[in-house]
């Protein structure tokens, strides 16, 4: 689910959705704007992905059609679902982890080749109605992340993924889902106990460790030291700050970021602008924010629109520094297309339901 931002505590999270961050975050004593103002971003380009070639198949790991597509190998995952209710959340050990919803059950299953699938403990779910379920897996694997919807607020319910053992719960009045996990921490927004006030918070399940990185975030890289904070009440507008050291962001746009390129230099992320009822998928240098390409490639959740939407995160993901992959969807068919930072695209995978691919956010 893709969405920019909010206004406050009740408004819908700014949502979306690897190593060191390798860029350096210039010190400004305010927080510069992204330069859009002061150049000319390029034209919004729109892809025809039946005019493109058909290049290889995407490096990223991505479930589509009931099948796990990585490394070159295909994983079939027999496990029934409710049509668009079927998410590849990442690895635990040996196993991928895929996430399951029918007949008002949610399940996460272990899923190997060759291998019956194996229900994970403790994740069956029952889903009543008026709720809504966003699940997340912690990227060394070791956690599981369920989050609950319903009119109150959200809760995010802590468990391990070897046993089903709970690790620890949090309940807040914002809605929105944990931003990323790994190594026993969590980013995600918090409420402070006396003025119940919004913040994003780098939290430890099991322990009160809640370091404030900023006001609100709509995206956070754990394994990049990276976080995209606000830059002010109110502003709709998000930039880069370090998760080890915050402060203010060294530039910021109405921007929720997606995916960092390996070394760090550019960012992939959604803006609030529409093209032809589209959302525009812009990569952006990650030293001042300059607009660097731009696509129009999928539906966009409105930050002001603060009612529950199932819509899924349209992926987006580099595969180098050079090269990135995102999912374009027309008619009910959906691929892959793989773009370099020089302009240059090619289909990178055939047309089918919707892909779903690690560490992507969703909501049932």
């Amino acid at each position: 689910m893709n969405a920019l931002g909010g206004s406050t505590a009740r408004a819908v999270a700014a949502a979306v959705v690897s190593l060191s961050l390798g860029v350096a975050l210039a010190p400004v004593s305010a927080t510069a704007h992204a330069s859009e103002g002061a150049a000319p971003a390029p034209p919004v380009r729109t892809i025809d992905p039946a005019k493109l070639r058909r290049g290889p198949d995407a490096t990223i790991p991505f479930l589509q059609d009931g099948r796990i597509h990585a490394g070159g190998k295909t994983v079939r995952v027999r496990v029934p679902f409710t049509k668009g209710r079927q998410a590849l959340l990442g690895r635990s050990g040996n196993a991928w982890l895929v996430a399951s919803y029918r007949k008002g059950y949610l399940r996460v299953h272990r899923v190997r080749a060759n291998r019956a699938p194996q229900l994970l403990p403790g994740s069956r779910t029952r889903q009543f109605g008026g709720e809504f379920y966003g699940i997340r897996v912690s990227r060394d694997g070791t956690r599981l992340l369920r989050t609950r919807y319903d009119r109150g607020g959200a809760t995010v319910v802590v468990t391990r993924t070897v046993d089903g053992a709970p690790v620890d719960d949090y309940y807040t009045t914002y809605y929105s889902q944990p931003y990323d996990a790994d190594a026993g921490r969590v980013l995600l927004h918090k409420e402070d106990e006396t003025t119940y006030e919004v913040f994003a918070a780098d939290w430890r399940p099991g322990s009160d460790d809640d370091r404030v990185l900023g006001s609100l975030m709509n995206a956070g890289f754990y394994r990049r030291d990276l976080a995209f904070v606000q830059d002010g009440v109110d502003t709709y507008r998000f930039g880069p700050t370090a998760i080890s050291a915050p402060g203010a962001p060294a530039w910021s746009a109405r921007f929720a970021a997606l995916d960092v390129s390996p070394d760090g230099s550019l960012v992939l992320g959604v803006g609030p602008r529409l093209v032809r009822k589209r959302a525009v998928l812009q990569v952006r240098r990650m030293s001042d924010g300059k607009v660097l390409q731009q696509f129009s490639y999928g539906k966009v959740v409105d930050p002001g629109d603060w009612s529950i939407s199932d819509t899924n995160e349209q992926t987006a993901r580099f595969e180098s520094d050079t090269r990135f992959v995102f999912q374009f969807s027309k008619a009910g068919r959906s691929r892959l297309v793989r773009c370099t930072t020089s302009g240059r695209c090619a289909k990178a995978s055939d047309a089918g339901s919707n892909v779903s691919i690690t560490f992507e956010r969703f909501m049932w």
